[in-house]
């Protein structure tokens, strides 16, 4: 495990998926700032600045995971011989995703801390630290349920190319869902002392509070609007993805054909 570690770290510092993906989020951080001291007639608070990196972080994380992971398998088979240095099978799997989550992290701590400090200068600020580290813990908990989720979907993919685009697309099915039951979630009772049609409540607005934390992507709209409903359950379902991905990679792993 030590030496598939090393290995990974190794090729991890040489990426260049890794940094185009760092510049990429940096890029994104900086555009959305511009955009809200530009565009919006009012003043707009940091609170809801910090975070919003991290509406495309899903994607991001797909891109960069099934880009690095799969050069192992770019040909439909393994290009390297890390198979002889794992004792079996798990090891590879877990040694990919200890590693795919550490640069996910970084890429996601990093981004925030240029965000936070840089928008500083610009926005209102109203943040509060304990809350801010509180939210920050949140998203690393959610990016490591990112990273472990497209590692698995990588090393059980046929080759790079399939990695990729089994990825993206649920990177982005992801996405589109947390925009929706997003939505659903913040309607108020009322709209202008009339019943609101769409508002849900009941057992109805429980699962799909449940539906929203068990999607990485739900749990960074919630981050981006600087209002995370019920942390506890949201690092549950993060913790969930994590165990999930390990035994379901470390199960469909031992049977995949590798040539």
């Amino acid at each position: 495990m030590i030496n598939l570690l090393f290995a990974d770290f190794c090729r991890l510092k040489k990426s260049s998926a890794f940094f185009l993906c760092l510049l990429g989020m940096a890029i994104l951080a900086s555009a959305f700032m511009v955009m809200q001291a530009t565009a919006m007639d009012y003043t707009v608070p940091l609170s809801r600045v910090v975070f919003l990196p991290l509406t495309f972080y899903g994607v991001a994380a797909a891109a960069f995971v099934s880009v690095f992971i799969g050069a192992d398998f770019k040909d439909g088979f393994i290009r390297s011989n890390k198979l002889l240095f794992a004792k079996n099978r798990s090891e590879l799997v877990i040694s990919y995703m200890i590693v795919s989550y550490a640069a996910c992290a970084l890429i996601y701590a990093v981004t925030i801390f240029y965000t936070w400090t840089t928008a500083s200068f610009f926005f209102e600020n109203d943040v509060e630290f304990d809350r801010l580290f509180q939210y920050f813990l949140l998203g690393i908990g959610m990016s490591c349920s990112v990273s472990c989720l497209f590692t698995v979907i990588t090393v059980l993919c046929a080759d790079q190319t399939h990695a990729v685009i089994w990825c993206m697309g649920i990177s982005f099915g992801m996405l589109f869902l947390s925009l929706h039951t997003h939505q659903l979630l913040v309607q108020t009772p009322y709209r202008d002392g009339v019943l609101n049609p769409h508002y849900t409540d009941g057992f109805r607005r429980v699962l799909y509070g449940i539906l929203h934390d068990l999607n990485p992507c739900g749990q960074a709209a919630q981050l981006t609007c600087w209002n995370v409903w019920n942390p506890l359950r949201a690092a549950f379902c993060s913790l969930l993805w994590v165990m999930g991905a390990a035994l379901a990679g470390c199960t469909f792993f031992q049977k995949k054909d590798i040539k």
